[in-house]
């Protein structure tokens, strides 16, 4: 019995997408009431600056995770292709990385000369973009190799990997901020961390070929023909780019290092509603493209979307419910009485505004399965946008509460993505793309 259990969850893709997108958020729970006594409120705060900045990064994103992915899949089935496939994935990214070093070096000069005064909490900004230079470019080298490995289909080794990834980095983030109570050099061990898990996945991609690791291939045309791919992935992240650090710069410009840190860990806390709804559902991109392009019967694809945004619902809903129930000794455990006391508002308003975000998973991930990625650009940049305003305009009068306003906000928008699903799903949708094109 035993050993047929461990035969279903060995090859049980659903399960190890679950250990996958789930270590993330629960080693960064884990790890964030260390990070915050460690480096008190201010601290943490100049912290999550340093990972907001690592996020704008994305300006220049090819989709490290989702390029590879696709050049190692496509090469599979030839011999040595996929690990041709990988080093091609390694130099266009590499290229993609070195613009963004020489522009990020250029901008951090030219802040460093013509501002020098400007600080965050006592710091000099330009002491905490090194750091987030560093996390970015290591975050890329670490998802460049998950993508292979899940190119490969391991999706075994992939969770298994990041699982040492995640816990590996926020322990070597937690031991250095007690050493040194430094959110500089927290984020320096944690770009660390992200290099060595790298260099592990790319050891276990390698091995498989019998090689060591994995070196550039300069091929002009593959990496033409991959970057035309990517540049969709470089929408999306440019889209979601508000989503993840504009937002957090703008609530600590507007409303300081302490009010960063309560939206961090509200926004740390409600992420495990929506991993959790990304993780079950990430597999209606290759359902509904299948039931899409040879359907058994007339509106199969349209169905199947349907029942899989009801469990969706049924999970958010349920998900959202169980939290806030628990989010006063929740955040008293993260933090303190204190600052749970005069915060819990904020903290219970974030995780709502996460539950609402969940709502779009099934809607996100059936839409790539229709072929209708430049729909999930174009409902991201709106609800960035949207999110950005409104914490803007409510600032003034909502005070914190303002920031998780500016999120439900974004949720809302993306619900659009539920309607326009479905109707693309039926078989008379004029404007459904023909099945070669998908």
């Amino acid at each position: 019995m035993l050993g047929l259990l461990r035969k279903h969850i060995a090859g049980n893709a659903s399960f190890w997408g679950l250990v996958e997108y789930g270590i993330g958020p629960v080693a960064a729970l884990v790890a964030l009431p260390i990070l915050f006594r460690q480096l008190g409120t201010v601290g943490f705060g100049q912290y999550s600056m340093i990972i907001a900045l690592a996020g704008f990064g994305n300006a220049a994103n090819l989709g490290a995770a989702v390029t590879a992915t696709k050049l190692v899949s496509e090469r599979l089935h030839e011999p040595g292709g996929a690990y041709r496939a990988a080093g091609v994935s390694l130099s266009l990214i590499g290229c993609a990385l070195g613009v963004v070093t020489l522009a990020a070096l250029l901008l951090w000069g030219a802040v460093g000369l013509g501002w020098p005064g400007a600080t965050f909490g006592g710091v000099a900004v330009t002491m905490l973009a090194l750091p987030a230079l560093a996390i970015y470019l290591t975050q890329q080298y670490d998802q460049l190799f998950s993508g292979c490995l899940k190119g490969r289909e391991d999706f075994r080794s992939t969770a298994l990997c990041e699982v040492f990834s995640r816990s590996g980095t926020m322990a070597l983030a937690c031991a250095a901020a007690w050493l040194t109570a430094s959110p500089t050099w927290t984020g320096l061990a944690q770009a660390l961390g992200l290099l060595l898990a790298g260099s592990v996945k790319m050891g276990v991609f390698s091995r498989a070929y019998g090689r060591l690791l994995v070196r550039p291939v300069r091929d002009r045309g593959a990496m033409m023909d991959a970057f035309r791919f990517s540049r969709w992935s470089w929408l999306n992240s440019l889209s979601a780019l508000a989503f993840g650090s504009v937002d957090r710069v703008l609530v600590g410009s507007l409303m300081g290092p302490a009010a960063l840190a309560i939206y961090t860990v509200g926004v740390q806390v409600g992420q495990i509603i929506h991993t959790a709804s990304v993780a079950i559902f990430q597999k209606a991109m290759p359902r509904v493209s299948r039931l899409s392009v040879s359907p058994p019967y007339p509106g199969a694809a349209e169905r199947e979307i349907r029942r899989m945004m009801l469990w969706n619902l049924a999970l958010s809903a349920g998900a959202t419910l169980a939290v806030l129930a628990v989010s006063h000794p929740l955040l008293n455990v993260l933090l303190s009485a204190d600052v749970a006391r005069d915060h819990l508002g904020t903290f219970q308003l974030l995780i709502v505004a996460s539950g609402l975000l969940s709502l779009n998973a099934a809607a996100h991930f059936s839409l790539l399965g229709l072929g209708n990625s430049r729909a999930i650009a174009i409902l991201n940049g709106l609800g960035g946008l949207a999110m950005l305003c409104v914490m803007a305009g409510l600032v003034h009068v909502a005070g914190e509460h303002a920031a998780a306003w500016g999120r439900m906000a974004y949720g809302a928008i993306t619900l659009a993505g539920v309607a326009l699903a479905i109707r693309q799903s039926r078989p008379d949708f004029p404007g459904a793309l023909p099945a070669a094109t998908r």
